[in-house]
């Protein structure tokens, strides 16, 4: 139940061990992600406002401030200025700008956790931010959503209201108890141990250059992909996922004919349909797959090997699996959790050391996410987390027929030309599997 506490004396909520593990990975690392969309027109600049706090008021969440505690909760920020969650930028070259913006970090220590900003340039640009400790990609699919519509519904000085509900419970359990204890061991099982067995290699240290870099697949190439992933029965993630093994492989080192792990990632909410779950939390996990580095095979049959692989996890419930499994170690408290996360980082920095690729698609951006009446929306995509070293990542996110491939890194650790190489071999790959 909401509680007082603390110097704000605002309302408090659980922060259940998946916000736990994001916010500990914030504390070192860059964990925002962003809505990227740029319309066609010009967008009023006071109703923008007024369309952010409306969708603020209705989850408390993303007004709190992340309390780092003995037992971790969240607590309410009673009053927010203007210039805590909105800012306006006027820019002759807004993609320098948008660069700038996608740089600047949310302490979740002190909130509150989204913020929106304006770029005003040649065509606008809005970028919704939201620090990952509490929300996923999907939360953020939300978050723009009722902002969206609260800018169409919204007259005058007015906003619509929409009455502030609690939160509902943003941790595993309701998925948990949708499942029995058997079916719960054998997820665990298919999830497996983790084995960081090679990665994109990288120089040791600190990352000070966090940069951005992206890819966008246009209609024509996008249709194809889509028409294969039809007739072979396969989804689009199937193809996605190896394409970015099939990259990755041609940058690290590695032997021919075997397997290797990479991570990609799922949303748990699509396992329990029936059960009502909040849309603003973090229920996506990270699970392991192991792929054939095998020269032999074309582009579209290590497609195939993919997509049999994917449905075996899926059988058994992989994501499941990794969700028990990070609860697990949370068993002894954020405190354990935090001193072996702590342990890796420092490793990281002075030795280096594997980390699997990873790959997660985090969907299509829906319309309601980008109608802001009479100024049309001409693209839209999300942008993951930083990587920091050793890692190395890739996000996809298509909205309308074009995909974008995005990939945060530190570029004083893996060089922008590497980067570039893996996004352009996942746009060969799809090219030639799809004819």
């Amino acid at each position: 139940m909401p509680g007082e506490t603390g110097n704000f004396h605002g309302r408090t909520f659980p922060a259940p061990v998946n916000d736990q593990w994001d916010f500990l990975l914030s504390t070192t690392w860059n964990q925002m992600i962003h809505l990227v969309i740029t319309v066609g027109g010009r967008l009023d600049e006071g109703r923008l406002v007024r369309a952010m706090q409306s969708a603020l008021a209705t989850e408390p969440v993303l007004r709190s401030r992340f309390l780092d505690s003995p037992v971790p909760c969240w607590e309410e920020i009673p009053s927010l200025s203007t210039a805590a969650f909105f800012s306006m930028v006027h820019e002759d070259d807004p993609e320098i700008t948008l660069r700038h913006v996608l740089l600047q970090r949310i302490d979740p220590r002190i909130g509150p956790q989204a913020r929106l900003t304006l770029i005003r340039g040649g065509e606008d640009i809005i970028v919704l931010s939201v620090n990952h400790t509490a929300s996923d990609a999907c939360g953020v699919r939300e978050t723009a959503a009722r902002i969206a519509r609260s800018y169409r519904e919204s007259r005058g000085m007015n906003a619509p209201f929409w009455p502030c509900t609690l939160p509902g419970d943003r941790s595993y359990a309701p998925i948990f108890s949708a499942f029995s204890p058997g079916d719960r061991e054998k997820a665990r099982r298919a999830c497996g141990d983790s084995s960081a067995e090679w990665g994109i290699p990288c120089i040791p240290g600190q990352c000070r250059s966090p940069c951005y870099t992206w890819r966008k697949i246009g209609p024509d190439l996008f249709r194809r992909v889509r028409s294969l992933s039809r007739s072979e029965g396969m989804t689009i993630n199937d193809l996605l996922l190896s394409a970015f093994f099939q990259s990755v492989s041609r940058e690290i080192p590695h032997s021919d004919k075997r397997t290797y792990p990479v991570l990609t990632s799922v949303d748990l909410r699509r396992l329990v349909p029936g059960v009502p779950i909040p849309a603003v939390a973090n229920l996506s996990v990270a699970f392991e797959i192991r792929l054939p580095a095998d020269r032999s095979l074309s582009p579209l049959s290590h497609a195939r090997e993919t997509h049999r692989a994917m449905e075996e996890k899926k059988r058994h419930r992989a994501g499941l699996g990794a969700a028990i499994r990070l609860h697990e170690r949370f068993e002894r408290g954020l405190s354990s959790v935090r001193g072996s996360l702590e342990d890796l980082a420092g490793a990281s920095r002075t030795q280096g050391y594997p980390k699997n690729p990873f790959f997660s698609n985090t969907g299509i951006i829906p319309p309601d996410c980008t109608d802001f009446g009479d100024a049309r929306a001409v693209s839209a995509f999300l942008v993951p987390p930083v990587d920091y070293p050793p890692g190395f990542s890739v996000a996809a996110s298509t909205f309308g027929e074009t995909l974008t491939l995005t990939s945060g890194f530190c570029s004083d650790s893996v060089p922008a030309a590497v980067v570039e190489r893996v996004l352009q071999g996942m746009e060969e790959a799809l090219r030639t599997m799809a004819g």
